[in-house]
């Protein structure tokens, strides 16, 4: 079982990304994406990029990011970008953010403040996580870091495993800076329609995004049963 909770942990990871964003959109009864990307737009007006900058720590921090719409609000922002030059400056605004999101959290692990938080049902997510990083070391913080609520599990991780500073902030920045410029520009050119994959989109968008997890499962059983089919035992 394990095993495959192991091979599986991006698209179950996900899924469980689609359906926190699905609840929330529904308990809070937020707008749709077209709707609130207009209110984005009044706050960006109104408040300058101060309100990126937010967004992107409280999307990064353990456990708030995950009820927290920040992704929304920096796809948001890159969607509503004008020229390249100005969704570079996004990314990269929306990075300090997330940048100063991975210390706290770093800084939570190491003096046991993530403890706090423990009642929320964090224990096994975050033991999970120092497996990880005792298992695969600094690599365990690249592959987590496509996904703030994973990264955040990550960082406290690490704080709690004590990994020199100098060394988890230099694996951390580089990590955030590949993700975010990977994923802020295939943004830019998808445009509106990356913002479904960050909402609820209502619920024919919801089973679509169920579908390509579904798919994207199935694909890595194949391939892990075509590995274990063809290596030598």
């Amino acid at each position: 079982m394990k095993y495959y909770l192991k091979l599986l942990s991006l698209p179950l990871g996900w899924l469980a990304t689609i359906i926190s964003l699905f609840v929330v959109w529904n308990i809070f009864d937020l707008p749709r994406a077209e709707v609130l990307i207009q209110y984005i737009n009044i706050w960006f007006n109104a408040y300058g990029l101060v309100i990126l900058l937010a967004g992107a720590f409280v999307e990064g921090i353990l456990l708030f990011g995950s009820y927290f719409p920040g992704v929304f609000v920096i796809f948001a922002s890159v969607v509503s970008a004008h020229s390249l030059s100005e969704v570079m400056l996004r990314i990269g605004i929306g990075t300090i953010g997330l940048i100063l999101a991975h210390f706290t959290n770093y800084i939570l692990g190491k003096y046991g403040w993530y403890k706090l938080l423990m009642k929320f049902g964090l224990q096994s997510s975050i033991e999970e996580a120092q497996g990880k990083l005792l298992k695969h070391g600094p690599l365990a913080i690249f592959t987590s870091y496509w996904l703030p609520s994973m990264s955040a599990l990550t960082d406290t991780a690490a704080g709690i495993l004590h990994m020199p500073f100098k060394k988890f902030i230099s694996y951390s920045v580089s990590a955030v800076i590949f993700w975010d410029l990977l994923v802020g520009l295939i943004v830019y050119f998808l445009g509106e329609k990356a913002l479904v994959a960050v909402t609820s989109g209502g619920t024919t968008e919801l089973l679509i995004q169920f579908a390509v997890v579904a798919v994207w499962i199935f694909i890595l059983l194949i391939f892990d049963f075509h590995k274990n089919k063809t290596s030598p035992h």
